[in-house]
């Protein structure tokens, strides 16, 4: 028998979350609010209501002990610093991203739709539209919710067509094309491709004029990368040479972050950083785990979160 599988971890924030107190296992713990909402999976209970806590944690759980062959599906979860754990629902394909806005955690799922758990413990689904637009198979990739409460989301969708009409026809070769989307509201807003080869991890961001950023790279010729991002749909370079990428991005008061790498591939990727308008500011290499400063051979940032003037991100260092 496997204890309870934790598959963790997505993203870290630093915002008011979950507090919450587990009970009914022989736990210690307590609610600490006097609204809490309960929910019971394999045999044990949990209480969780919103408090003033730092961060949360928000992945996917298989939430019972069982063997690996006849595991039920896992679900889509928020844990707080304690290890408290919070089930939001069954999820085909699970958490990507999310966000935090006004007392509420907006999650999106990779499966075409996002969550949102409200203060009062009240968890909504919300579809994204994309049957009457003339695209279909939406995947989701993020989420960010504006200063005044529209919720932005990014992903892929493809486009209907008489070549592409199965699951199948997804795997042939130029059967279905492929563009990055955002929505608002659940609504498609806009659909685009470039003429090259680019990807992108597509987090997303809009202020509150409804400008959105979605990061990335762009590739030419198999050659170099650089790193990216667009504005409405439109190509914005945020580098010339090298390679590099953008990975996530972040809107504070009026200034606009996107983290990620830059360098030479061979050995001189360092994690870095840019805000718009003011240009990149690259990481140094530091010692790590013990390991003197020469040893680092590259670093990346995967997130961004910015308090003040102060940049936080998170990433692996190789």
């Amino acid at each position: 028998m496997k204890n309870i599988l934790y598959i963790i971890l997505i993203f870290c924030f630093s915002f008011t979350i979950f507090s919450c107190g587990k009970k009914g296992d022989g736990s210690s713990g307590s609610p600490t609010a006097v609204t809490n909402a309960s929910t019971s999976d394999g045999g044990s209970s949990y209480s969780c209501s919103f408090k003033n806590t730092k961060a949360f944690i928000v992945g996917n759980a298989v939430t019972e002990k069982c063997m690996w062959y006849d595991c039920p599906k896992s679900k889509i979860v928020i844990w707080d610093l304690n290890g408290c754990m919070k089930v939001v629902g069954e999820s085909v394909s699970g958490a990507v991203d999310a966000a935090f806005h006004n007392n509420s955690i907006y999650i999106a799922d990779d499966s075409g739709y996002y969550w949102i758990v409200g203060a009062d413990n009240k968890i909504e689904k919300k579809n994204i539209i994309t049957k009457s637009s003339g695209y279909k198979w939406p995947e989701i990739t993020g989420i960010s919710v504006n200063s005044i409460g529209d919720v932005y989301v990014a992903g892929n969708a493809i486009k209907k067509s008489n070549s592409c009409n199965t699951t199948e026809d997804f795997f042939k070769k130029n059967a279905c094309i492929n563009y990055t989307a955002y929505w608002k509201n659940g609504e498609l807003v806009k659909t685009f491709r470039e003429d090259a080869d680019w990807y992108s991890e597509k987090h997303v961001a809009a202020d509150s004029k409804g400008n959105v950023y979605i990061p990335g790279y762009r590739m030419k010729s198999h050659e170099v990368t650089y790193s990216a991002y667009w504005k409405n749909g439109s190509l914005k370079k945020l580098t010339t040479s090298l390679d590099g990428e953008a990975t996530d991005v972040v809107i504070s008061g009026s200034n606009i972050y996107f983290s990620g790498a830059h360098g030479h591939y061979n050995g001189g990727i360092l994690a870095a950083y840019w805000q718009v308008g003011k240009g990149m500011t690259k990481v140094s290499k530091v010692k790590t785990y013990g390991r003197p400063q020469n040893s680092v051979h590259s670093s990346r940032a995967s997130s961004i979160f910015v308090s003040g003037s102060t940049v936080y991100m998170a990433g692996a260092v190789n």
